[in-house]
């Protein structure tokens, strides 16, 4: 601080606080419009994925198990038959937003982000082999197949769904989640 006179200072750390908030504002708006951008980008990338069980194919799943009556709702995705640990791969690279080790539902399972504004579902794995934030490709090993959760007791297999806010090849709207989901079927051929 300056002294003026006897009585008073000037407040020169004042500016510096000016110019701390202004560089603060700069850096804020520079990193929204990066994420911004990203996201719009990543709406028109490719999408195609890959069969998320390792050394499985259509011969591993029921082509009309997307959207089939299962109980008091359809079913939201395909289920991949495998032998207990098998490894699974992410379908497509992307952003693991959430991993869980649950008795009820899906068990033990993987969040996935991917372009499109997709969330890939991974569900009753037997392990998982990542964690929140990690950033996966098709190489990737993320988990392995098993019969966690509501899965107990019956063949080991991943439940594996797509969900997402934009309309997006054969979908499907869910009202009890607010949520469209899209048939991995169609996407993997």
């Amino acid at each position: 601080m300056e002294r003026t006179s006897l009585i008073g200072y000037i407040d020169t750390s004042n500016d510096l606080y000016l110019h701390a908030i202004r560089t603060m504002k700069k850096i804020i708006w520079t990193i929204l419009f990066v994420v911004g951008g990203m996201l719009a980008i990543g709406i028109f990338l490719p999408t195609k994925i890959q069969n998320p069980v390792e050394g499985c194919g259509k011969e591993s799943y029921n082509p009309k198990s997307f959207w089939h009556p299962w109980g008091d709702h359809k079913h939201r995705g395909i289920d991949i038959f495998a032998k207990k640990g098998t490894p699974v791969h992410p379908a497509i690279g992307g952003i693991v937003v959430a991993t869980a080790h649950n008795k009820g539902a899906g068990g033990n399972c993987i969040l996935v982000l991917s372009s499109g504004l997709r969330l890939h579902y991974y569900a009753h794995l037997s392990e998982i082999d990542t964690h929140a934030g990690a950033i996966v490709s098709r190489k990737s090993i993320i988990g392995k197949v098993g019969d966690t959760g509501n899965a107990k007791g019956k063949p080991a297999h991943l439940h594996y769904s797509i969900a997402t806010i934009i309309p997006q090849g054969d979908w499907r709207w869910d009202p009890k989640f607010c949520t469209i989901f899209i048939n991995p079927i169609k996407e993997m051929e």
